[in-house]
């Protein structure tokens, strides 16, 4: 059971960092593309936007998440080498936002959007696969 235990407090924070980082960043450009925020001002814009952010359990949810990644993350980083954890951490918020985009905003698959992902799932692959050197 130790092994378990330090996995999930090294890689499942880093895991959980991202996953916390691509929802928010998915639910704030879902909300936006239902906000009619027009030609505003800098200033009305911002004052708008968190007008609609308070009245908003979501955005609100959201925006917990993203405070919530940065402390996951440094907490299983300090049991990890960051020459691992932030490639990982990279490629996992990228894999999670190309999934939630296409998944639930209807954004196209194109055949370079899909290779880029198989590219990153190989990467990352031999970037932990043991060597044999």
């Amino acid at each position: 059971m130790p092994t378990m235990k330090l996995f999930l407090f090294s890689w499942g924070l880093v895991i959980l960092s991202a996953v916390c980082d691509s929802y928010a960043a998915f639910i704030v450009k879902l909300k936006l593309n239902e906000f009619s925020l027009g030609n505003l001002g800098l200033l009305d814009l911002v004052t708008s936007f968190l007008g609609k952010v308070a009245g908003s359990p979501l955005l609100i949810s959201a925006g917990v998440a993203f405070v919530l990644a940065p402390f996951l993350w440094f907490l299983g980083l300090s049991r990890l080498e960051l020459s691992a954890a932030y490639p990982a951490n990279v490629i996992m918020h990228l894999l999670l936002i190309f999934l939630f985009s296409t998944l639930f905003l209807g954004e196209m698959v194109t055949a370079k959007k899909l290779a880029g992902a198989c590219l990153l799932l190989f990467s990352l692959y031999l970037f932990f696969s043991p060597s044999s050197a």
